[in-house]
């Protein structure tokens, strides 16, 4: 298999043309920015409209919901005859039992079921609690940083903490003023 070589890059060759170049890069990032920022502010613009249209659907909705629940309650669920639904205008109506859930009486916290379940002598209490194990990632970052050998140890099941440097080019483009900018020219 033949080996592919890097395109060669046209890399500045002094001073004046590395500015030519920043002057470049500062422009295209910050055309790139309004335009994300500006396509951005029509997006919400267009949630914002469906938004108020759905919201008065569902208020429509929940009128509609409420009249049938209540004609059903009255007398249509008779045309469910054994059922507890029934096929109508192309929709299915009835009733039927919402998953089961776990209800607290008032004044019953989780906390205290799990305290209750813990010491309690029953054969199924272990059954009815669980934990949750997972790798605090923070702290082992933090562990290495003020290690004192720790670092071995983890290093040696596989864990280890990389910090790399990495060229970075900060345009300092204030994307708050852009964005208000935007919002002000659209209204």
């Amino acid at each position: 298999m033949a080996r592919r070589k890097a395109v060669a890059l046209d890399v500045p060759g002094s001073q004046a043309e590395a500015l030519t170049l920043v002057a470049d890069y500062v422009t295209h990032d910050r055309r790139a920015l309004e335009l994300r920022l500006g396509y951005e502010v029509q997006i919400d613009r267009l949630k914002a409209m469906r938004d108020a249209e759905l919201a008065r659907i569902t208020e429509e909705q929940a009128g509609r919901f409420a009249r049938l629940k209540a004609w059903w309650e009255a007398g249509g669920k008779d045309l469910a005859g054994k059922h507890r639904s029934a096929e109508l205008a192309g929709a299915k109506l009835g009733v039927r039992l919402t998953p089961p859930a776990v209800k607290f009486a008032k004044g019953v916290k989780a906390e205290d079921v799990i305290a209750w379940l813990k010491r309690a002598m029953w054969s199924k209490a272990p059954d009815l609690l669980r934990t949750k194990v997972e790798l605090d990632k923070q702290a082992i970052i933090k562990c290495v940083v003020d290690s004192q050998g720790e670092e071995d140890l983890l290093a040696a099941h596989g864990v280890t903490v990389v910090q790399a440097d990495e060229f970075f080019i900060d345009t300092q483009l204030d994307e708050g003023a852009i964005r208000t900018r935007f919002g002000a020219a659209q209204t």
